[in-house]
């Protein structure tokens, strides 16, 4: 891919008139960093992709460019508010909804549990482990462990057991369905 060199009437047409082509956009388009932001984004056009014919009237050629450029920001800016909220406004719930005791409460609970599951019986431990944390289906925890189904089954039950009888929550959720 060729890309023909920067044209130096256009550059130094950017640099004389850079004024008035911030004033113009300006005006146009109601905000001064706006009109800089557009007029640097035709600066970066000019030095990266410069026109490939030549440009009799580089006044006229900025000013139209300057232009179309605004109305491509403007639609721009336009479609990424209807898409996407201001990050602003997003309420920060790590800070504002966390309730210091709900957290120190679930932190004690989540390491009950996990002593729960170290206590079980080893392969009790593995079967729970394989079924509930890695989705793992019966059949497959039978054959990778060389046992029956029937035995994943059983060592399954024993460690629902074990955790429903020491572990507050299961506790209190078993109570509550009788």
């Amino acid at each position: 891919m060729t890309t023909s060199p920067p044209n130096p009437e256009l550059i130094s047409a950017l640099a004389l008139h850079y004024d008035e082509l911030v004033a113009y956009i300006r005006r146009r388009f109601h905000g001064t960093q706006f009109a800089r932001d557009v007029v640097h984004d035709v600066c970066l056009q000019l030095l990266e992709k410069p026109p490939q014919q030549v440009v009799k009237l580089p006044f006229a050629f900025l000013r139209r460019t300057s232009f179309n450029r605004a109305i491509d920001r403007r639609r721009a800016d336009t479609t990424r508010e209807a898409y996407f909220e201001p990050t602003a406004e997003v309420p920060d719930w790590h800070v504002h909804g966390v309730d210091g005791a709900a957290v120190l409460e679930f932190e004690q609970q989540l390491e009950a549990l996990l002593a729960i599951i170290e206590a079980l019986p080893a392969r009790a431990r593995q079967v729970f482990l394989l079924h509930r944390i890695h989705d793992m289906p019966q059949r497959e925890i039978a054959d990778a462990l060389e046992i029956s189904v029937n035995m994943v089954t059983q060592h399954f039950a024993r460690a629902m057991r074990d955790i429903a009888r020491h572990w507050e929550p299961a506790r209190l959720a078993l109570a509550g369905r009788r």
